[in-house]
């Protein structure tokens, strides 16, 4: 095992589809987000991925989201892959969530572990109401640390 103390922050922004209703108080919408992260290593420096997420929100008739899922990609500048999941979920009025790595190339191969976020975001219209009628984009923040086991990140 090669654990790394990871500190991730990325900022982006991510796309809604129009929700569809699946119960009297619930709806979920499909989405798609761009965003840029640093991973900063305790022992082996900065590192800028490119992620994209895919997933889906569940939220309820006030346009809160109490849960969600996605998958994650990273890229580097070297071209190297990095792979995992996304859970979130609402608690004490705060959202949070759970990113798990699974895989990757080069540098990033063999990757797995476990990293609990916090996310902060808001309609890029300021205003809007929630749940929206159509699609929507929303722009966040997403911070966390944690521990990755590496193999093939060097120091």
């Amino acid at each position: 095992m090669s654990l790394h103390q990871v500190t991730i922050e990325s900022g982006g922004h991510a796309d809604w589809s129009t929700p569809v209703r699946i119960n009297d108080e619930q709806l979920q919408a499909s989405y798609q987000g761009v965003f840029v992260c640093r991973f900063s290593f305790e022992n082996a420096g900065r590192h800028y991925l490119k992620m994209r997420i895919v997933g889906v929100d569940e939220m309820d008739n006030a346009g809160e989201v109490p849960s969600g899922f996605g998958a994650l990609e990273f890229q580097d500048a070297d071209g190297d892959l990095l792979r995992g999941r996304t859970d979130w979920f609402r608690s004490d009025e705060v959202d949070q969530g759970t990113w798990t790595f699974n895989s990757g190339t080069g540098k990033w191969e063999g990757a797995s572990g476990k990293v609990s976020m916090l996310l902060n975001y808001m309609s890029d219209i300021l205003g809007t109401t929630l749940p929206p009628s159509g699609p929507i984009r929303f722009v966040g923040f997403i911070e966390g640390s944690g521990e990755i086991d590496l193999p093939r990140l060097s120091s």
